[in-house]
């Protein structure tokens, strides 16, 4: 399955994106439980195209592939749209008894392994996050500072931008069911926006594109048919072989979706209230075309197999 070559953080206005070592030979003959083809499978998730894997074969030093781990566990944290942006994060490469590992740390405590698969993964993660009724997270992103409120006049937050405090917004509702929040800390200004489609609604959004594309109506009508007792996502996977689900459900893309964008100004345009719009925009693009884009490949994961599509 293909994977979207995407951007990651924005600074300043300009994307910059994170290293990518091309793919070798070497890495497409690695054993299919080599923990950084795991890693990368799990960040394809958060629509990133890390190939750490490849990165490994290159001969990257064991402090080189901290450091890419890292900033790549990171980013995909922020797209998975978890909110945790007050706890520190970490990937770390190890060995164990059963060989090759690697930890996810948060704050310095290991808070799974890869090994453990990516249901784990998920779960250890859910269990730190604090999501509200609208799936929005209720944590912070500072620990202090002047917090406004979502309906606060636009002139309160242009003065919060141009001055020299911390402080962060609550959650503002914005087109197209995304909401945004902007914080300073130091002399960086963030911007993330959420678009809340939990691994379930994705995968039923793809079940949908694929029942709506096959060409075979009388085959369709019966998965439009059985989707009424079972969902989109239960009807088509009934439609392929056995097993299916259970293979599905091994995947990164059963308990992880993109959801979210963060990017960041520094210098003069972090004061820059118009800067700050500009990067809300740009965040709010990315993130629709990041998810429509994830739905292709989730639909051309789910419809591989279907023998009558």
């Amino acid at each position: 399955m293909a994977r979207p070559k995407t951007k990651t953080e924005t600074t300043g206005g300009a994307a910059a994106t994170l290293d990518r070592p091309r793919t070798g030979k070497a890495a497409e003959t690695r054993p299919a439980t080599d923990p950084y083809q795991t890693f990368d499978a799990l960040m394809a998730s958060a629509g990133l195209d890390s190939r750490l894997a490849a990165f490994a074969e290159s001969g990257a030093t064991p402090a080189e592939l901290q450091a890419a781990l890292t900033e790549h566990l990171g980013v995909a944290l922020t797209r998975w749209g978890l909110g945790l942006h007050h706890l520190t994060h970490e990937a770390r490469p190890e060995t164990g008894e059963n060989g090759p590992d690697i930890a996810l740390l948060t704050d310095g405590r290991v808070t799974a392994r890869l090994s453990e698969g990516a249901a784990a993964v998920a779960r250890a993660y859910a269990s730190l996050t604090a999501p509200d009724e609208r799936g929005l997270s209720a944590w912070p992103a500072l620990g202090e500072g002047h917090r406004l409120a979502a309906d606060a006049p636009a002139t309160h937050l242009k003065i919060l931008i141009e001055d020299a405090r911390d402080f962060e917004t609550e959650w503002m509702t914005a087109r197209g069911g995304t909401h945004h929040r902007v914080w300073r800390r130091g002399e960086t200004l963030h911007v993330e926006v959420v678009r809340p489609a939990p691994p379930e609604t994705a995968l039923a959004d793809a079940a949908w594109d694929v029942i709506t594309s096959i060409k075979d109506r009388t085959f369709q009508r019966e998965l439009m048919r059985r989707s009424d007792e079972h969902g989109m996502l239960g009807a088509l996977l009934g439609a392929r072989h056995a097993g299916a689900g259970d293979a599905l459900s091994r995947l990164p893309e059963a308990h992880f979706a993109v959801q979210a964008m963060h990017g960041t100004l520094t210098g003069p345009e972090a004061r820059s209230a118009d800067a700050y719009r500009t990067l809300l925009r740009t965040m709010s693009s990315e993130l629709e075309q990041v998810q429509a884009q994830a739905t292709r490949q989730l639909a051309e994961l789910l419809k591989h197999g279907l023998n009558r599509a």
